[in-house]
């Protein structure tokens, strides 16, 4: 229940934050940019960041041993960089959302 009250947390937040923030995604300001997929939301904050990061948070506070804190950095991490390759999120989206 921790892991999934932190990630509904991290959903909600988010969504509220793109409602104000309004940020457009890359490919909508850069032409010359195609995205590997369209989204029809805002940019700011990357929601996929800030459920990956809530995640390995939550776990790394349960169970606080390397062989779980290790492979869920790195999960987290992936996930972030998976949204600035693709190409729907700028650096600061998912540093927010990694935040968040």
């Amino acid at each position: 229940m921790y892991i999934a009250g932190s990630t509904a947390t991290a959903v909600i937040v988010t969504v509220i934050v793109k409602k104000i923030m309004r940020r457009p995604r890359p490919f909508v300001n850069n032409i010359h940019l195609t995205a590997a997929h369209q989204p029809k939301s805002y940019s700011f904050s990357s929601g996929h960041s800030s459920s990956a990061f809530g995640n390995a948070v939550s776990l790394m506070k349960a169970y606080p041993k390397w062989y779980v804190i290790v492979p869920s950095v790195m999960w987290a991490g992936a996930v972030g960089y998976s949204r600035l390759y693709l190409g729907v999120h700028y650096p600061s989206d998912v540093s927010a959302g990694a935040l968040l």
